[in-house]
């Protein structure tokens, strides 16, 4: 076994993981910028190395093994740790880096505090760039483990991400109701008054909507809902028939007030959003990400 190890160099191991996530050896050579005879090459190596062919050819892609997908996720943590290592030895200097910090978060984040996160990164590292892509009813842990993503915004009992990633409260917001301008509402709004009125439902999978109609039931009351949409981007027009509310956290609706001729109603009761931040144990002290979250802290409010 001890000498099987040591056949086993780091190159290969690098190739192994990025074909674990590519099955494709094209791309695999792409992705580390190499020629697709060294990934071939290396691929042959680890085959005999290990006495498993690792990878069966099919139609469309090439398709791990037993042996292979047992050792992915060890291989996947044991790459990562270095990574991390490597990182903290070298220390982070937003100033100077160039690093691509990758989020996944619900529309209301995108809508109501990526701008502003962008801002402050521009400010303070100013060659660093931001990819955002959208919450998804994912547990998230291989897509961290490997790198994909930094962080996950989510919402305090979603209940959809893993148990083994970290994660701590970013901030709360109250959700509130919207209305046209001159509706006639009250500032504040009880629940009969909003389960007298059809709503917009602003996401077809997503916490706070939920939220909404689980604090409802629990009166023992169901809003009308006329129309579902997936994002923020139809409210104000829909709004604007005068036919319909909408329940949405107040960084949604002080935005949407300011742009449009929209109000925005308190409720009796609070009722808030909660989210939160998730990471991978792996890269808990990557210096980079100990310096984006305190970014992120501050634009959020905190």
């Amino acid at each position: 076994m001890d000498n099987l190890f040591q056949r086993l160099d780091l190159n290969l191991l690098r190739v192994f993981d990025v074909l674990m996530q590519t099955r494709n050896v094209t791309r695999t050579a792409e992705r580390l910028n190499l020629s697709q005879s060294t990934v071939s090459h290396a691929l042959g190596r680890l085959r005999q190395t290990l006495n498993d062919p690792l990878f069966v050819m099919t139609r469309k892609e090439m398709r791990p093994t037993h042996r292979a997908q047992a050792l992915a996720a060890p291989v996947r943590q044991a790459l990562a740790l270095l990574e991390q290592g490597v990182r903290q030895s070298a220390g982070f200097d937003p100033a100077s880096s160039v690093r691509t910090f990758r989020l996944a978060v619900p529309s209301s984040i995108e809508h109501g505090v990526v701008p502003q996160l962008v801002e402050l990164l521009y400010a303070r590292a100013p060659g660093c760039r931001l990819a955002v892509s959208e919450l998804v009813n994912s547990d998230y842990e291989d897509t961290l483990a490997r790198a994909e993503l930094d962080l996950v915004v989510s919402f305090a009992g979603a209940d959809h991400l893993s148990e083994r990633l970290l994660t701590d409260i970013w901030f709360h917001n109250p959700m509130v109701c919207l209305s046209v301008k001159n509706s006639g509402l009250a500032d504040v709004l009880s629940p009969a008054e909003l389960v007298s009125w059809s709503h917009v439902s602003t996401s077809n999978w997503g916490h706070n909507q939920t939220l909404v109609e689980s604090w409802l039931s629990e009166q023992g009351l169901a809003r009308h809902i006329g129309v579902w949409v997936p994002s923020f981007e139809a409210l104000p027009r829909l709004l604007a028939t005068g036919r319909y509310l909408a329940m949405v956290p107040e960084l949604i609706g002080r935005d949407l007030c300011y742009y449009y001729p929209l109000q925005a109603h308190n409720l009796s009761e609070p009722l808030h959003s909660t989210y939160v931040l998730a990471q991978h144990p792996l890269t808990e002290f990557d210096p980079a990400l100990v310096w984006f979250r305190g970014l992120l802290k501050e634009a959020g409010g905190q």
